[in-house]
């Protein structure tokens, strides 16, 4: 029977592309200033990885494929005969990773970056919060309520990174062993959305604000989480987020994460439809505000149901110009009167609040763009703190005229004032896409 090892790590699939949105598979965009990308030769081992094979699994279906792997759905075939739950077997192959994606690990010598990240994520400790605002069960009846979710409960890992149960190699392959969060569809029925680009398929004009406050709050979270621990995700995009029960999505695929470096990288293995105007100038970069770049492309995805830039031009000019197509796109799903659309009672989750956060994601000037701490206490996450009305109000002059918009800037300047806060950047001169 599978139990956790000491690490657990992501899955993914990169299936082809689709008209509108795109499914673009990670790593055929991979992008270097370096003079090299060719993966290091992995320290030989006296013994495979796990010591397990891949005829203890009864494969059921592939999921989907790409350059640089496949995933499979498959059963542990279990000593009484019988299989046991579902589970999602991530097949990487081991002469196409890429230089950036190895490490050196004190245990198993030299292993792909995600399963070194994912064995270190596996064994920290995270205590559970009070349930957040963003709780995808927060409308729910308190009878409904999961009782798995205890404040205060010590767990392993993070409840929206999927956990890696087990993990092995042969010859050619390294195998990650994933629990299924989404079950395959029984014969004559109708398949459900598995991850986030699917969904937004599903509501072209995009999704309803209280669905999208819950799922960028998940994300969000998230990635607070592994920023504080070191770790960049370096691929995030609506594919990687797959969706659970409840409401409930999981950040997937740490194929091209890393451990934060003093000097960042001059190399980049994500997939550039969600990549900063930094990195598509060829420049080196640091991790975390890609990861918030990226963030707030998933989030105009949600709001708008396309991604906001059409070309790598485009995506260097960024969004703040508000002739921008994806400006007026943006625009015309939550501002001119739909601004408070969707508020909930506590105030969080309003179209407008939501186009706010998305603006400063987006901020073409690296140190302007927030932290994911502050993005959680942003307005559209959460009201409980003052530091919420950060991002209550977007700063192009075409879209600060609600009520709310006007108090939050009078604020804001109040703490310039007091020196609480640096002058805002000069806006930049930025186009609308859509890729």
């Amino acid at each position: 029977m599978i139990a956790p090892r000491d690490s657990p790590t992501q899955s993914s699939l990169e299936p082809q592309s689709l008209n509108g949105l795109q499914r673009a598979n990670s790593n055929s965009s991979f992008l270097s200033v370096a003079s090299s990308t060719r993966a290091p030769s992995p320290t030989s081992h006296e013994s495979f990885l796990g010591n397990r094979k891949i005829s203890e699994f009864e494969i059921e279906g592939e999921i989907g494929r790409g350059a640089y792997g496949l995933v499979k759905r498959g059963r542990e075939k279990l000593e009484n005969g019988s299989l046991g739950p579902p589970l999602v077997i991530k097949q990487i192959i081991k002469s196409r990773i890429l230089a950036d994606c190895w490490k050196k690990h004190p245990k198993y010598g030299t292993i792909p970056i995600e399963i070194y990240v994912m064995s270190a994520i596996s064994n920290t400790s995270y205590v559970l919060p009070a349930r957040r605002p963003w709780d995808p069960l927060r409308f729910a009846s308190a009878d409904s309520v999961e009782n798995d979710w205890i404040e205060k409960k010590v767990v392993r890992g993070h409840p929206n990174i999927c956990p890696l149960l087990d993990f092995f190699e042969d010859n050619h392959y390294y195998y990650l062993v994933l629990p299924s969060t989404t079950p395959e569809p029984k014969l004559g029925e109708e398949s459900v959305s598995s991850d986030l680009f699917d969904l937004v398929e599903s509501f072209p004009q995009g999704l309803p604000p209280n669905s999208i406050r819950t799922y960028l709050g998940q994300i969000a979270d998230a990635l607070c989480f592994l920023h504080s621990h070191g770790i960049v995700h370096r691929d995030i995009k609506d594919e990687n987020v797959v969706l659970g029960p409840h409401g409930r999505c999981i950040l997937i695929d740490f194929g091209s994460s890393g451990l934060m470096k003093k000097n960042g990288w001059d190399s980049f293995s994500g997939t550039l439809d969600y990549a900063g105007p930094e990195i598509l100038r060829g420049e080196r970069y640091y991790g975390k505000e890609q990861d918030v770049w990226a963030f707030g492309v998933v989030a105009y995805v949600l709001l708008v149901g396309e991604c906001p830039f059409m070309t790598a031009e485009e995506a260097q000019d960024g969004l703040e110009s508000p002739f921008a197509n994806a400006s007026i796109a943006l625009d015309e799903r939550c501002a001119e009167g739909k601004e408070l659309d969707g508020e909930e009672p506590d105030g969080g989750s309003a179209l407008g609040d939501a186009a706010a956060l998305v603006r400063a994601c987006l901020k073409v000037e690296v140190a302007a763009r927030p932290t994911f701490e502050k993005i959680l206490q942003s307005r559209s996450m959460i009201v409980k703190s003052a530091l919420s009305l950060l991002y209550a109000i977007d700063v192009h002059p075409f879209n600060t005229s609600y009520a709310r918009g006007i108090k939050a800037n009078i604020f804001i300047a109040q703490l310039v004032f007091f020196h609480l806060l640096p002058l805002p950047p000069s806006p930049h001169h930025l186009k609308k896409i859509n890729q």
